[in-house]
């Protein structure tokens, strides 16, 4: 196993050094500079002053030279300063947004998983009845519903309708003055609906695919060989069944995370979240090149812890993988 973990540390170093030089060829190809934001709006602004801020940001060096100087102070966990008007450091804005963002995604993932494998396994067992049907044509609504339109429409009802919960933000008004619990409440019912938006689609998709393992582990001789020794309908499902049909899952999970960390993106905007897809938009609209550079790379560290918790969970639910 520890061999096997190695081996998959060192793809992920690789993968990650990739991953930095296409991120910083993109965004340093892309039409415009972070000193149009400043001058383009100046009409005083000189060539001068222009060809200064340059210098000033570093911005006058080769590509490859700005990169060089990049990788080495992320390797030191520096991520340099902002190129915004408050010219902080990256990792601090950082640090104080992600918390926020991985909490949302973790209770989302947790979520998925609480409701999408009972639903899965559930459907499989009783498959082209009632229930499984009924449970198909949801998850094709989930589909195809988009979530920015669905946060827009639990806003309209719960928050303007009726008046239930918050539409932005993470506190209320008079926040501080609230006790320990009331501040608590506050700050999960701010979360409910960012929470579903988060997990509705997640729980269509993998339902389904649960479904579907399960199926197919049903078909089993070994299934119906433990069917014809007696046994419960239970303990043939969930133990003899069970782990074999979570071997796709685990993968998928694990794949799965990036796609909650992008999908906040979405969410923190349209609820006002202040978190790392808020701040990701705001660094975008403002060619904050720095700022933009420290979340992709804390979003490949995150996407590549995914996908090494889901080869580590694969190899524990599979020994053979290990070989």
């Amino acid at each position: 196993m520890l061999t096997y973990l190695t081996k998959k540390t060192l793809e992920m170093l690789v993968t990650f050094i990739g991953i930095t030089i296409i991120s910083f060829a993109i965004i340093h190809f892309a039409p415009g500079k972070p000193t149009d934001v400043l001058t383009d709006l100046n009409p005083k602004i000189t060539p001068e002053a222009r060809a200064k801020l340059e210098r000033y940001y570093g911005l006058d060096k080769p590509v490859t030279t700005q990169y060089i100087l990049w990788i080495k102070r992320v390797v030191m966990l520096d991520f340099g300063e902002s190129f915004s008007s408050d010219h902080r450091a990256v990792w601090t804005k950082i640090k104080e947004r992600l918390p926020i963002t991985l909490y949302i995604n973790i209770a989302s993932l947790l979520i998925i998983l609480a409701i999408a494998i009972p639903i899965g396994i559930s459907s499989a067992v009783a498959r082209h009845s009632l229930y499984d049907k009924i449970t198909t044509v949801g998850v094709f609504v989930g589909f195809a519903m988009p979530g920015f339109w669905l946060a827009l429409l639990l806003m309209m009802f719960f928050g303007v309708h009726l008046h239930m919960l918050p539409v932005a933000g993470l506190k209320s008004a008079g926040f501080d003055a609230m006790s320990f619990q009331g501040k608590a409440v506050d700050i999960l019912r701010h979360l409910i609906m960012p929470i579903f938006v988060s997990s509705f689609g997640g729980i269509a998709g993998i339902s389904r695919y649960m479904r579907g393992s399960m199926l197919e582990v049903i078909r089993q001789d070994y299934m119906t060989t433990a069917r014809s020794k007696g046994l419960s309908q239970g303990r043939i499902i969930y133990i003899h069944g069970l782990r074999n049909a979570l071997l796709p899952i685990v993968t998928i999970v694990g794949l799965s995370i990036p796609g909650l960390i992008g999908g906040s993106v979405i969410f923190e905007q349209v609820f006002s979240i202040p978190g790392m897809g808020q701040l990701f938009y705001m660094s975008v609209m403002s060619r904050d090149y720095p700022l933009v550079m420290g979340i992709l790379t804390i979003g490949a560290v995150l996407t590549l812890a995914g996908n090494l918790f889901a080869d580590l969970g694969y190899a524990a639910v599979d020994p053979r993988t290990r070989r």
